[in-house]
């Protein structure tokens, strides 16, 4: 079947939203459980946020706040095309609906930014208070990204003159710019690389924490490697970008807002299951009790298995660094760091 060269979505439209609307749904209960097990610091943390909330869990809180806007946009922008049944289509429908697609993957670009800095706040509290170089690289990431989004969004409103004609074909204008915004929208897949390096950023943080179990360590690494499949969503997102020159205005918009959706849910996703071990091992220690009620039997309080390890700061870790043996300014030799200010929060037994 041909789709309609004149609607924005070519009868896609319920794809996109049964797809997005789903991931919306599963990134608010999530998030909904980082704010009641993993929202605050603990007690006389020297790095809490705002009245004592976890920094990564304000910027995913910002980031859920600007996904959703770009959730409600891109509604609106299918609403459009969904009732624009008549033939030829009603051009005042052509012009709401890609009005709200162009604000709606605006949005999504500053909630992915903003999620992304989320994710580094995360990573930050992981990181060893004198491993200045792992920490300053995660500060530059969040930045680049960062400048890079803006940019791109501040190209994609200028690159038209009025503004009104990026969604609107019939008004009187031009648009100078519109090659370099592609060429820059292309760029701006880089991000996608940022997104593989946050992923398996982890692995280097816990691979040197010796006081853990194997077992937990895989177990860690492959629950906060799930940003990999955000940039996959982002690679995509950008091919998609790459096939087609004119984003609104052709049926294949559905594919490129459909990934642009998906990256900036899954990065939401994926950045909130690492910090809900602790619950999900409540929740599997809840079952095994009941379980263990029902046949009779007792379960042992010494199960080491039963405690969660708190990565609230890996400056209270035991770890060997393998930096240089040189001080350097602000980031004093620390061979070898050893403390026994642990935070074990064992789960209820």
């Amino acid at each position: 079947m041909v789709e309609p060269p004149n609607t924005a979505y070519g009868n896609k439209g319920s794809m996109v939203l049964g797809i997005s609307w789903a991931e919306t749904a599963l990134a608010l209960v999530l998030v909904a459980l980082r704010a009641k097990t993993a929202a605050f610091c603990l007690p006389g943390h020297p790095r809490a946020g705002i009245l004592g909330l976890r920094w990564d869990f304000i910027w995913v809180i910002i980031a859920l706040g600007l996904a959703l806007c770009s959730q409600s946009l891109m509604t609106a922008s299918v609403h459009y095309d969904l009732i624009n049944h008549s033939e030829p289509p009603v051009h005042g429908y052509l012009v709401q609906s890609k009005l709200w697609s162009w604000m709606g993957q605006i949005t999504s670009l500053l909630a992915m930014a903003v999620a992304r800095i989320a994710v580094v706040a995360l990573l930050l509290t992981l990181q060893s208070g004198t491993a200045c170089r792992g920490r300053t690289a995660l500060y530059l990431m969040a930045a680049f990204q960062l400048i890079i989004s803006l940019v791109l969004v501040v190209l994609m409103l200028a690159q038209c003159q009025p503004m009104a004609k990026l969604w609107d074909n019939d008004l009187d204008g031009a648009c100078p710019l519109i090659v370099m915004c592609s060429r820059f929208g292309y760029f701006h897949g880089v991000t996608v690389l940022l997104d593989l390096i946050l992923a398996f950023y982890p692995l280097y943080i816990i691979g040197r924490l010796q006081q853990m179990k194997r077992s937990t360590k895989v177990s860690l690494c492959l629950i906060m490697c799930g940003g990999l499949i955000s940039g996959i969503a982002g690679l995509n997102k950008t091919v998609s970008i790459t096939q087609n020159t004119e984003l609104i205005g052709t049926g294949t918009t559905s594919k490129v807002n459909v990934w642009a959706l998906t990256e900036m849910w899954f990065i939401i996703i994926f950045g909130s299951i690492p910090v809900l071990r602790a619950c999900f091992v409540r929740f599997t220690q809840d079952i095994k009790k009941t379980a263990a009620r029902s046949s009779g039997a007792s379960s042992d309080p010494s199960d080491p298995d039963g405690s969660w390890v708190e990565l609230h700061n890996r400056s209270q870790s035991v770890w060997v660094t393998r930096g240089p043996t040189h001080a350097t300014e602000g980031c004093p030799v620390r061979q070898i760091l050893v403390t026994t200010n642990t935070s074990v929060v064992r789960e209820g037994k």
